[in-house]
């Protein structure tokens, strides 16, 4: 009775260590972006309850630059459908991948049932 694993199994389970790895990359970038959204959000509340003469600045790396609530608002608009856009790239991305990984295991169990059978 042989335990080695054959190589087929192998490369079965190498691919799915690697959709694992990008399955989570995906997550962490996935939070990332929720983050962001969130932060864009929260910042056009504010300007929204703003006057319209009122300053406003903006953090351009270590400097707060003078810009109009406006131009501001549009700027904020602009990132946030581009935001919204790529996080719907990656949850289609996350449901493909984790239909991959379903199958892999599932290629996986078969080979080693049918391994177990034949031992």
């Amino acid at each position: 009775m042989s335990k080695e694993i054959p190589p087929n199994v192998q490369q079965q389970l190498l691919r799915l260590q690697q959709l694992q790895q990008t399955l989570s990359a995906l997550l962490a970038e996935r939070q990332r972006l929720e983050a962001e959204l969130l932060e864009i959000n929260s910042a056009l509340e504010e300007l929204d309850k703003m006057d319209e003469g009122a300053v406003v600045y903006k953090a351009v790396g270590p400097v707060l630059v003078k810009v109009s609530k406006d131009k501001l608002t549009v700027e904020l608009k602009d990132r946030k459908e581009l935001t919204e856009t790529r996080l719907k790239v990656l949850e289609k991305q996350d449901a493909k991948m984790r239909v991959q990984i379903e199958s892999v295991q599932k290629d996986i169990q078969r080979s080693m049932s049918g391994q177990q059978a034949s031992s």
